[in-house]
């Protein structure tokens, strides 16, 4: 993909010059105006034809009706006789001096919802004591039980009786704490403590990933909240089960959870228009990162209802696919007009929130062809079993729901994946159950199957059929700084490494695989070219290469990072490249991605992003050299980009 650099960018054009009617029978009476209109026409559709690798970059988004910042296009109601005043308005030359122009970054499995609510400037922008109690505690793991106590004795002292109260233990500005922290959750950090300290308050311990610790007043509120559906969620996946067996007694006993959060906070603790308002920040948040599309799971009622009214009232920042990602309840897809109902809606929505299809069970299992280094990491494999093994207890119950969902002709989406041998249980459903349902091979590569995180997958001999059956994944290439590659090498020995985030296999193949973020960077210095670098590198937060043999160009990571994702979110032919005709979703930066050395790529900065023809980010530096706003979470909250 070429870099877009241009030293001249007509961000608008005269709106009625590109409209059915010429410009020129407006005035029909006067033929000198009509040459000389007609002359400027023909030299703006010139700057389009130099342009044409740019997207249309005039008009609102078509689904939201408000009138456009300047920058990006004139005011939508001009009164009669401001035709002049109207034409100089409509127009904005910006001069780049050289800066490089990309299309917006895609993040096709992240989780804005859980994420941003771990970001200290936006959480207390929009809750409150008087909502609930936050707080937030950011020191090195030999402070954390200095500082925790007391942290809680403040926050239940300032409560009242029966409101909540929510802490958040984050791991640093350089994301490094996160093993010693998560080791506190359940043990330093318990039930026990936190029913002796605040016996009348619902609290809630987050960790600065995953990882939950909550009293038994939350735990009441909770199932108070689900009421007498709880008792329909099955043994292994209720929302305390985390999809691993029937945990419920031990997570009640000890107040611990990993992913159990979600239920907590989404759908009991945050009302929705509180929640809308920080997903709102959220999102405009990753845009400063140069992200306009968004792809994740909705994990909760409370999450999809704040999305819903973010875009109900068109104050979505960036663009968002979701998928359905409800485990409590996975009897529901069988139900076949359940099934067939939710598939007819695949690919449905607006320009900034639509449904691209959803895994139906639970997270696949971290389960290996591979031997394992010692016993003990096979016994662990057991715990995080194959969902689709046809021979394990619920194997056939889950190979039955996912095949109702492709029967249904829905789409495999959004799913979390561990090791290599349930993607091949999961393949084989999807290509017997649709086979069953009598679609063809293409009908079946048409669907655009997916599945997310590549943590130990695919093996070589996957890709092939990978592609065979149309499918496309997705990577968390973070995965390899923070150590996870690390793992799989002390796990299972040296051939693992290749199989995590294989991007070079795949590109070779000519499989699409796109890109995760997957962490709570909000609150960190890292940045989604922190992820881009890593990508291409594969190197550790020490500087360590894991799997040499995987390594990629930053060219190709600039295609996983933007057109892959487009064709995930099934928006490739409005968004992921810069071409007329295209949504206007573009960022500009402060140096050249594709010329500068690999390792000064995390160092980049975004100085503008652009959603549909309207400024999502705009850093202060290039607002005062184009006479514009700083716009932006980012900026507005008092981020590092509010200093640039």
């Amino acid at each position: 993909m070429r870099t877009l650099r241009v030293s001249l960018l007509i961000f608008t054009f005269i709106v009625s010059a590109l409209a059915s009617r010429p410009v020129w029978a407006q005035s029909p009476t006067n033929e000198e105006l009509k040459r000389e209109l007609d002359r400027k026409d023909q030299q703006i559709r010139q700057l389009l034809e130099r342009l044409e690798r740019v997207e249309r970059l005039v008009g609102a988004r078509p689904d939201k009706p408000e009138a456009p910042p300047a920058v990006v296009a004139p005011p939508a109601a001009a009164q009669a006789g401001e035709a002049a005043d109207k034409e100089k308005e409509a127009k904005r030359v910006v001069d780049l001096k050289g800066r490089t122009v990309l299309p917006g970054f895609a993040a096709t499995h992240d989780h804005p919802d859980q994420w941003d609510l771990l970001n200290p400037l936006i959480v207390p922008k929009v809750v409150t004591d008087d909502i609930h109690i936050e707080r937030f505690i950011n020191v090195p793991p030999g402070e954390v039980m200095q500082t925790f106590p007391r942290v809680l004795d403040e926050a239940v002292r300032k409560a009242k009786p029966g409101q909540w109260i929510r802490i958040s233990i984050l791991y640093g500005r350089e994301y490094k704490w996160g093993d010693e922290i998560s080791d506190m959750l359940g043990k330093q950090i318990n039930k026990d403590m936190l029913n002796m300290t605040a016996p009348n308050n619902p609290v809630l311990v987050r960790g600065g990933f995953t990882g939950l610790v909550f009293n038994q007043k939350a735990l009441d509120a909770l199932k108070a909240y689900y009421g007498s559906e709880w008792a329909k969620f099955p043994a292994d996946s209720n929302p305390l089960s985390a999809g691993v067996g029937d945990r419920e007694p031990e997570v009640v006993k000890n107040g611990a959870c990993g992913v159990c959060y979600r239920y907590f906070e989404m759908d009991v603790l945050y009302k929705t228009p509180d929640l809308a308002e920080i997903y709102r920040q959220g999102l405009s948040w990753l845009a400063g990162y140069g992200q306009t599309l968004n792809a994740s799971n909705m994990y909760t009622a409370g999450s999809l209802a704040a999305y819903s009214r973010l875009d109900n009232r068109n104050e979505i920042p960036i663009r968002f696919a979701w998928t359905w990602y409800w485990p409590p309840r996975k009897d529901l897809f069988l139900d076949k007009f359940f099934s067939t109902a939710l598939a007819a809606f695949v690919g449905k929505g607006t320009d900034y929130f639509w449904f691209i299809g959803g895994n139906p069970v639970s997270n696949l299992g971290s389960c290996s062809t591979l031997p394992g280094t010692s016993p003990e990491v096979k016994e662990r494999e057991m715990r995080g079993k194959c969902i689709f093994n046809p021979t394990s207890p619920e194997g056939p119950a889950n190979r039955e729901i996912l095949g109702s969902w492709v029967r249904a002709g829905g789409r495999f989406a959004g799913d979390h994946t561990g090791g290599d041998a349930d993607i091949d249980y999961m393949m084989d459903v999807i290509e017997q159950s649709s086979k069953n349902a009598g679609m063809t091979m293409d009908d079946i590569r048409n669907k655009r199957h997916s599945y997310d995180h590549m943590t130990m997958s695919p093996r070589p001999d996957q890709i092939p059929r990978i592609k065979d059956l149309g499918m496309m994944v997705s990577g968390t290439d973070l995965r390899h700084w923070e150590g996870g590659t690390e793992s799989a090498y002390k796990n299972y020995g040296e051939q693992a490494v290749d199989w995590v985030v294989p991007r070079r296999n795949l590109l070779a193949s000519g499989v699409m695989n796109s890109v995760e973020i997957d962490r709570p960077i909000g609150y960190t210095n890292l940045t989604y070219f922190t992820v881009m670098y890593t990508g291409i590198t594969r190197k550790d937060m020490n500087g360590k290469v894991w799997g040499p043999n995987q390594t990629i160009g930053r060219e190709a990571m600039l295609k996983s990072s933007t057109l892959h994702g487009a064709n995930y979110a099934m928006k490739e032919k409005k968004t992921g490249s810069l071409e007329v005709g295209k949504w206007a979703d573009l960022i500009i930066l402060d140096r050249d991605y594709l010329t500068i050395p690999i390792d000064d790529i995390p160092n980049i900065r975004v100085l503008m992003t652009m959603v549909g023809g309207q400024v999502a980010h705009m850093v202060p530096s290039f607002a005062r050299e184009v006479g514009m706003q700083p716009k932006g979470s980012q900026v507005e909250l008092g981020a590092d980009a509010s200093k640039w």
